[in-house]
């Protein structure tokens, strides 16, 4: 053991130094790899897509309306492929439908090995972490999602294309789902009243406290003990990029949603709850979060299900 006497030595500070430094670097690298795994970080900046463009599949995710397609058609990153929000939700169902999982993939031209980076406008379109939760739930891991999206991408001034490239069609198998993300209705339920899980529901205020009109949602409020954080707030910078993992930590945190509880996102359908889930999940490394994906279009339409306001 080293005494106080010795560390006066300099060739055991010296060795003490070197120590401590590569503790730092194994800790750090841990942390890392945490992240990394797969290979892939789940938030990439655009400088690194400019960087990697020729071993990646850039995949545009469709917003509301058909003026998003037209966007994508006059402006988008060089190769994109163009994945619809309604397509998107034919797979985003209360049990995640695989078939049509498989079938958006492959019409995207994506493979299973495809390193696929997903982007839109406006930056923060929740189809975009909604396709992310999809193929991580389905089995696919390297994807990420780029950070400030299209919106940053143009802000910089890099290269787009007015020319949808041809797409050529991949055949796509998916995994069935291992990784625990998904809470039906009935889990939920039972875990109301549970100290150790914590509901998020990811829409307004007005949807939360039942003053929004939504005519084809039959009860009005929320799940019960659910706290209300608004994903765009919560989540996003006002440019729709994702805020730091500090700031992100400090919100959740105060508001009870901390990494030693199970967390259970919802929404309306699932896309702010996606992305939430990415925020928490893979932004800040908490272990235990799931999409509750029938979200208020289910819970709220099913009288046998508890309402609060």
């Amino acid at each position: 053991m080293l005494s106080l006497r010795n560390m006066n030595n300099p060739g055991i500070r010296k060795f003490t130094a070197v120590l401590i430094a590569c503790m730092f670097l194994l800790i750090l690298s841990a942390g890392v790899q945490s992240v990394h795994a797969n290979g892939s970080s789940p938030l990439v900046e655009t400088q690194w897509v400019a960087d990697n463009m020729k071993n990646l599949k850039l995949v545009y995710v469709g917003f509301v309306g058909e003026q998003n397609k037209m966007q994508y058609e006059g402006k988008h990153i060089v190769g994109s492929a163009y994945l619809g929000m309604q397509d998107v939700m034919s797979a985003m169902t209360a049990t995640p439908n695989k078939v049509n999982f498989e079938k958006i993939m492959g019409q995207s031209g994506i493979s299973n090995d495809s390193h696929v980076v997903l982007y839109s406008t406006p930056a923060a379109n929740p189809f975009i972490p909604t396709v992310y939760w999809l193929m991580k739930y389905f089995g696919h891991d390297k994807v990420s999602i780029m950070n400030g999206s299209l919106d940053k991408w143009l802000r910089e001034g890099r290269k787009t294309d007015g020319v949808p490239p041809k797409i050529t069609s991949a055949t796509y198998k998916a995994a069935a789902d291992t990784k625990n993300m998904h809470a039906d209705a009935a889990y939920v339920l039972n875990n109301l009243k549970n100290q150790g899980t914590v509901i998020i529901d990811t829409r307004g205020p007005d949807e939360y406290n039942g003053t929004k009109p939504i005519d084809y949602i039959k009860a009005k409020g929320h799940i019960p003990g659910a706290k209300n954080l608004n994903f765009y707030p919560t989540n996003r910078n006002n440019d729709g990029s994702y805020k730091t993992a500090a700031m992100l930590k400090a919100a959740y945190e105060a508001a009870g949603v901390t990494k030693d509880k199970e967390i259970i996102a919802y929404c309306e359908s699932g896309p702010r709850a996606a992305d939430s889930y990415f925020a928490l999940k893979e932004l800040l490394g908490y272990p235990n979060v799931k999409v509750y994906v029938g979200s208020w279009m289910e819970w709220g339409n099913d009288a046998k299900y508890p309402v609060e306001k």
